[in-house]
């Protein structure tokens, strides 16, 4: 845990420093848009009550889930235009475990091929989730893990430098929540399927993986909810009505 915060506070560090993307034509722009329209799997299970039904899912999934999620898969153009129109950094946009080194004096990234222009705190909104997803850290700790890290992140940012309004990237950070809009449907088409690690090379307990990633997706939730409050508080226009 110790390694994945201070990773997260040279993150600050180094984006406080770098501040926006450079104009390259190799960079990507737009990401997390792109990224999101590719990611289709299962989004017409997301109404489908026998889907929901399915034993891992009714079983493993907290409840309120389903409406936390299908909410988001309705509002995600309106987190797509925040993100957008959020402060720029210079982002990786594939920031999770298995692409950091950080057990020496510096961390070291590798897959740069998403790398581009990014909002202020998308890495770390990328980073947190996924160290659940896959198995890094235990879902039980992501609250305590989460807070610890985004004031790590702060800190490099200010250790940098950096002059800029912390509540722009507190907003960056939930709003990333909608990177995985996707996931729900895809948990919901293979919920009758063997699990796999990423990468498909050794077997993961089913109920492991879906009481790990039911409670990230509720946290994530719980992102999303801070997200359509703080925006407004920011100048941004307010989230649709839920359904």
């Amino acid at each position: 845990m110790e390694q994945h915060i201070e990773h997260l506070r040279r993150l600050g560090l180094a984006q406080g420093a770098v501040g926006e993307t450079a104009d390259r034509p190799w960079l990507s722009r737009r990401f997390l848009r792109e990224y999101i329209a590719g990611m289709t799997p299962g989004q017409e299970l997301l109404d489908d009550d026998e889907a929901w039904q399915q034993p891992l899912v009714r079983e493993h999934f907290p409840a309120g889930l389903r409406h936390d999620m299908v909410r988001l898969h309705h509002d995600r153009d309106w987190f797509l235009r925040i993100m957008e129109s959020l402060p720029r950094a210079f982002c990786h946009l594939d920031m999770w475990p298995a692409n950091v080194r950080s057990d020496g004096p510096g961390s070291a990234l590798f897959d740069w091929a998403f790398a581009g222009d990014g909002a202020l705190g998308e890495d770390l909104g990328n980073y947190l989730p996924d160290s659940v997803f896959d198995l890094f850290v235990p879902a039980a700790r992501l609250p305590r893990y989460a807070a610890a890290a985004y004031e790590a992140y702060l800190h490099g940012l200010r250790e940098s430098g950096w002059k800029g309004d912390e509540h722009l990237v507190r907003l960056a950070v939930c709003a990333s929540a909608v990177k995985y809009d996707w996931l729900t449907g895809l948990m919901l088409t293979r919920a009758g399927e063997a699990q796999v690690d990423y990468g498909g090379d050794r077997p993961v307990s089913a109920e492991l993986r879906y009481r790990e990633r039911g409670s990230a997706l509720a946290f994530l939730a719980g992102w999303a909810s801070e997200a359509r409050e703080l925006a407004p508080r920011l100048g941004f226009p307010e989230a649709p009505s839920g359904r």
